[in-house]
């Protein structure tokens, strides 16, 4: 990719709208952009950083469309480049003509994710930032917006660089100890180097720790809903949607497939299954049924487990308990506390939530447990940043297992030691994008839309 030459494209989706924007940098943004466009108040003698000017697009011959273009001046811009945005009407066609414009006036087609690329390589961002560019622009839910944002911000790069301060701190000494054993001068002794060195081996724990949490985040918690037939599990799922998705009757075995929709919940996107009831004695279409929604709940992150409170404890109600048992999180929810009460919650189970769907007594606990679910192993304060990518998982696991060597070492020769360490500095290098191979950039920023 040659990053000195002029490229531009359309950074607004696809599709009909009130205004669209074709975005072009490098170092001729100006020059082309100047050349296309026509000042409201008549001849303009430069573009000024910074500032929005109101015109039209010309071909040369006619107006094209009514504009709002900003130039930002290299390298206070997104790119560090040159840039120009135009503000047309949100028309693809329009938007097309004058991208066609711009190309023929000198500059190239962006390549997909080229203007953050072009941002990373002109040091503007590291590549964490990168990928949080991307996060943000996928998010689907005010959670993962939140994580994309702090990793698109440094709020990750900046607990990395602690790491590495530290690491630096660490690395002088064992490098002095080496290079001049005879020299009379104090370093640190190998209980102060372990010392910091577990320190280090400690900040990389809890953030390996918040993956799990921050893939619930960035990905969203698929959540099964089973139970035994006519305790409401459609009733619940329409409840939770605020939609009428799934049929519901008084007639039990009503949902016979699995039915799947999504929902925001405490800004956390969940993927809902509503599933057949596991009726003891079902027929053949019911028996197909009840294996889908045993495999559902199977590979479920959670389970939540519906019981009916105004029916006797039964059979099926310990099958359910059972499979809901199985997954490492799951809620146990009772329903239809607007009846008379007569289900006995066995004493050695979990205390379960209850709630009325047909009331909507009991719903907002509800939707904070399963939203607790997606965070229950993430860092404990809105401070602290949360990893949702499983390659930055992978080095740390890496930094981590380097420290925890090197902390062995210290006593036994810092030579091992002092190479361990750096085998950790470099995995840092590769996780800021200080050191990088063409595939790694590549893999990410092909996850990239053309205009970003």
């Amino acid at each position: 990719m040659d990053i000195s030459d002029t490229i531009a494209a359309i950074a607004t989706p696809v599709g009909e709208g009130g205004l669209g924007i074709i975005r072009v940098s490098g170092p001729d943004a100006r020059r082309v952009a100047s050349s296309l466009f026509r000042h409201s108040a008549g001849k303009l003698d430069e573009l000024q950083s910074h500032r929005m000017y109101y015109g039209t697009i010309n071909d040369g011959q006619s107006a094209v469309d009514e504009v709002c273009l900003t130039f930002m001046k290299a390298p206070k811009s997104y790119t560090k480049e040159d840039t120009v945005e135009i503000s047309c009407h949100g028309s693809p066609a329009v938007l097309r003509a004058v991208l066609k414009l711009v190309i023929g006036a000198g500059a190239r087609m962006a390549e997909p994710g080229e203007f953050t690329k072009r941002s990373f390589l002109n040091g503007r961002i590291d590549l964490s930032q990168a990928e949080g560019v991307i996060d943000l622009i996928k998010s689907r839910s005010e959670g993962a917006a939140r994580a994309a944002y702090n990793l698109m911000e440094g709020g990750l790069s900046s607990r990395i660089d602690a790491v590495r301060q530290k690491l630096v701190w660490v690395q002088s000494h064992l490098e002095a100890s080496i290079d001049f054993p005879d020299e009379d001068f104090q370093t640190a002794t190998d209980e102060e180097l372990v010392q910091a060195l577990g320190e280090a081996v400690s900040r990389m724990e809890r953030l390996i720790k918040s993956y799990d949490g921050g893939r619930f985040l960035k990905h969203g918690l698929a959540l099964a809903i089973i139970g035994k037939p006519n305790v409401g599990k459609s009733s619940l799922l329409n409840a939770l949607l605020e939609e009428e998705r799934a049929i519901v009757t008084h007639h039990p075995g009503t949902t016979r497939d699995l039915i799947r929709a999504e929902a925001e919940l405490a800004g956390i996107r969940v993927e809902l299954v509503d599933t057949a009831g596991l009726n003891p004695a079902p027929c053949e279409i019911e028996a197909e049924g009840i294996r889908r929604s045993l495999k559902a709940a199977e590979t479920a992150d959670a389970v939540l487990g519906l019981f009916d409170g105004s029916r006797p404890w039964e059979d099926a109600d310990t099958r359910v308990l059972e499979e809901m048992g199985k997954s490492p999180f799951h809620i146990a929810v009772i329903n239809k506390t607007d009846l008379t009460q007569m289900l006995e919650w066995p004493s050695s189970s979990t205390p379960p939530v209850c709630v009325s769907v047909k009331e909507g007594s009991g719903l907002g606990e509800l939707v904070s447990l399963i939203a607790s679910l997606s965070k229950n192993v993430t860092t404990g304060g809105d401070d602290e940043p949360i990893v949702t990518r499983l390659r930055h998982r992978e080095i740390f696991l890496r930094i981590a297992a380097d420290l925890k060597r090197a902390a062995e070492e210290v006593g036994i020769g810092r030579e091992l030691a002092s190479s361990a360490v750096w085998d950790a500095l470099e995995e840092i290098k590769r996780f800021t994008g200080e050191s990088y191979t063409e595939e790694v950039l590549e893999a990410i920023f092909s996850e990239f839309c053309v205009g970003k």
